[in-house]
Parts: structure tokens; C-alpha cells; sequence
């Protein structure tokens, strides 16, 4: 198992989730599918969005608020 997941507090500079500015891992640019505002998120987030529209799917991306909203529609 990774160090960083065995200590998440050991490390200053790690981002959880999507952000608003650029920072730490997350340096790629990304759009909310909803909301259509920028995020910045990690590498892996921003290859796995740019896979599912690669192969013809929506853009799978969909920020913190909006998910929330989305899910409080659902309920």
C-alpha cells in the first residue's frame, strides 16, 4: 500500500476532488457537465473524462454542487 494512503496528513500539498484554481496534482482543465464552469482535477480524473469522450460518451465530469443539487432533484 502507497504512503499516502496509509498517511493522507503527511502530505501538505494533497488536493482532494476538483478545485477552482490550480494546485498541488491538480493541473488539467476541466468543464462541469452541468454547470459548464472550469475545474482543475488530477491526471487520472482528467484521462478518464477525456476516455469517455473519446469513445463517444458525454462528458462524464460533473462538479461537487452540482451532484448535490442533482441528487437532492432525485430524491
Amino acid at each position: 500500500m502507497l504512503r499516502s494512503s496509509l498517511h493522507p496528513e503527511e502530505q501538505p500539498n494533497r488536493v482532494v476532488g476538483p478545485t477552482k484554481y490550480r494546485g498541488g496534482p491538480n493541473q488539467s482543465e476541466l468543464a462541469c457537465s452541468c454547470c459548464n464552469e472550469l475545474y482543475f482535477v488530477d491526471d487520472v480524473s482528467f484521462r478518464q473524462a477525456m476516455f469517455a469522450m473519446e469513445n463517444g460518451l458525454e462528458n462524464p465530469f460533473c462538479c461537487d454542487e452540482c451532484e448535490a443539487e442533482h441528487e437532492e432533484l432525485a430524491h
